[in-house]
């Protein structure tokens, strides 16, 4: 009774490497029969389809095109060019609503495309304006930006069904897509306090102090389906650091914080039937926890018979990889021009400084990149993948007046560009 120990620990000493094996076996069956390998490189940020979609504040100014810099003589102007409430001489309150659709086309198959639609209607405007001893005081509520969707595209490919197909061709090459699924919602809404003053009688000055309040939410996840894999051929192409850059990934990012900002404007008479308009909103910046998480995921051995495991495994794995949002700040000029009593002809040219867009990113994408004479893999063109740009808008407008024994019925035509 004393040896039996003994004896059992030097068989446990001598057959070790063979009791450890079937000791993997029994914990990880399916393991062993894997490449268990790193993932290749992903995307490190994800918005595909970001955008900007400016509220204009009021009828007025919407039925103008935007076109109210250089008119600026309402309640409404506090959110477009302060200095215009320098006009007003009693106290005013503006409630604006608004509704609407925006609609965006997407690839839904190689061969469909699916056309997203929401309708929108919410509060853009409340504004309250108070002239006191010179000065022109006013608070106002606005929604200054909106994104929003929700759309689901399945994978497809765009080769010849016929060639067998290798894992860098099925992700990004070639018009090729993994599948998507994505829900965005952007809302940035700004509280503030506005002031403003005439000097010298045909000079107005405005300034607004405004709290911003950004309100973000991506959630988009990227599949491979499996099938795709057991239909293409194993060589050595398809299994460099390339490989399968689309198999399973999530993005995540959510925000909701106030930051401060100002914007300030001024308004020239030039003489009573031409004014000229000039102004500068400031936007914050904002700091976004960006989540990638990464799905244990396998793929089969394609071939089971050529004693050759070509079996994929990635283990789970979760990256925090935080941006700067940095909202785009706008220059804008205008200039409004009165022939008539009735008829009013505005325009305007707005500056947005995107090109900062998203900072602190990697804005290289992996799926395009090629293997130089140095056997590293780099973007073939040598320039980011992924860029914004600054914006030129264009607005435009005309209002003519219908007159009427006791009422006015304003026409208005608008333009925007």
């Amino acid at each position: 009774m004393l040896r039996l120990p003994a004896i059992a620990l030097k068989l446990c000493a001598r057959d070790l490497p063979a009791l450890f094996l079937c000791f993997l076996f029994y914990i990880f069956p399916t393991a062993l029969f894997c490449q268990a390998l790193p993932r290749p490189p992903i995307p490190p940020f994800s918005l595909m389809q970001l955008r900007f979609a400016p509220i204009y504040p009021a009828a007025r100014s919407a039925g103008l095109g935007g076109a109210f810099i250089g008119v600026a003589n309402d309640a409404t102007t506090a959110a477009i060019n302060p200095a215009g409430l320098a006009f007003l001489s009693r106290p005013e309150i503006s409630l604006s609503q608004a509704g609407g659709q925006s609609a965006r086309a997407f690839p839904r198959t190689a061969n469909a495309e699916q056309r997203e639609t929401n309708f929108h209607f919410n509060g853009t405007l409340v504004n309250i304006v108070y002239p006191f001893k010179g000065f022109t005081f006013a608070l106002y509520h606005q929604l200054a930006f909106r994104a929003a969707f929700d759309f689901e595209r399945a994978q497809f490919l765009t080769n010849s069904a016929a060639v067998p197909l290798t894992l860098p061709e099925q992700f990004g090459a070639a018009g090729n897509f993994p599948g998507l699924r994505s829900a965005f919602a952007l809302e940035v809404w700004q509280d503030a306090f506005v002031v403003a003053r005439t000097f010298l009688r045909k000079v107005r000055l405005g300034m607004a102090l405004r709290a911003v309040q950004l309100r973000f939410n991506l959630h988009e996840q990227h599949y491979f389906a499996p099938e795709l894999w057991l239909a293409s051929r194993r060589n050595a192409g398809a299994l460099g650091p390339n490989r399968a850059n689309g198999l399973s990934r999530i993005y995540h990012a959510r925000h909701e914080g106030f930051k401060p900002a100002w914007n300030a404007g001024v308004l020239l008479e030039m003489h009573r039937q031409l004014t000229f308009g000039a102004v500068y909103h400031h936007f914050p910046e904002y700091t976004l926890d960006h989540v990638i998480t990464l799905p244990a995921y396998t793929l089969s051995d394609r071939t089971p018979n050529d004693g050759i495991d070509d079996a994929l495994a990635f283990p789970a794995e979760e990256r925090r990889m935080p941006f700067q949002l940095d909202l785009p700040d706008n220059f804008g000029l205008g200039i409004a021009w009165k022939p008539t009593s009735k008829n009013l002809i505005a325009l305007d040219a707005v500056w947005h400084r995107s090109r900062m867009l998203v900072r602190n990113v990697e804005k290289n994408l992996p799926q395009d990149d090629a293997s130089n004479n140095a056997g590293v893999y780099v973007d073939p063109d040598g320039r980011e993948d992924w860029a914004s740009e600054n914006v030129l808008a264009l607005h435009a407008g005309f209002e003519h007046l219908l007159l009427s024994r006791q009422t006015k019925m304003p026409l208005r035509l608008g333009i925007y560009r």
